[in-house]
């Protein structure tokens, strides 16, 4: 059992852009005390997710529904979804494939760019990394993303 408190509320999905959020009522952004991000764990119409509260305006936070999150649960913009949201303490790790490591190891130009790209980037490209399914196509993708890296000096 969680030490921290669980906040439940409802809200209906909207649409900014391309990008399903909802916004997170005022009182549970001032409970979690907190005015930036904040990375949260919880409940979405019963199913578990983990996610971060992105800033907004005047301390409030909006919660962006994305495309994981609405796959699982079969929700859409204009719905009107039942939420648990606490505060995760937990680092969020992004593994970093040996061989995407081995290849800026290779490639210190790279890797300088690498290092100093936002950890928000940095977390794009491993989640994408880590999201393919086989040896070859981690292999190919890494030579784009080292290639992509080089065009960013």
């Amino acid at each position: 059992m969680s030490s921290t408190p669980c906040y439940s509320f409802r809200a209906t999905i909207d649409i900014a852009g391309i990008n399903p959020y909802i916004d997170v009522p005022p009182e549970v952004s001032r409970a979690l005390g907190k005015s930036g991000p904040i990375p949260v764990k919880g409940s979405l119409n019963g199913s578990a997710i983990k996610a971060t509260l992105v800033p907004v305006r005047q301390g409030r936070h909006r919660l962006f529904i994305n495309t994981e999150m609405r796959a699982k649960t079969g929700v859409k913009v204009g719905d009107e979804i039942a939420l648990e949201l606490e505060m995760d303490s937990k680092p969020r790790v992004m593994p970093m494939p040996d061989i995407f490591k081995e290849s800026l190891d290779r490639n210190q130009e790279a890797k300088a760019i690498y290092e100093k790209m936002p950890p928000s980037h940095r977390r794009e490209i491993l989640a994408y990394l880590n999201s393919l399914k086989t040896p070859e196509a981690l292999e190919r993708n890494i030579g784009k993303a080292i290639a992509s890296l080089l065009k960013k000096k």
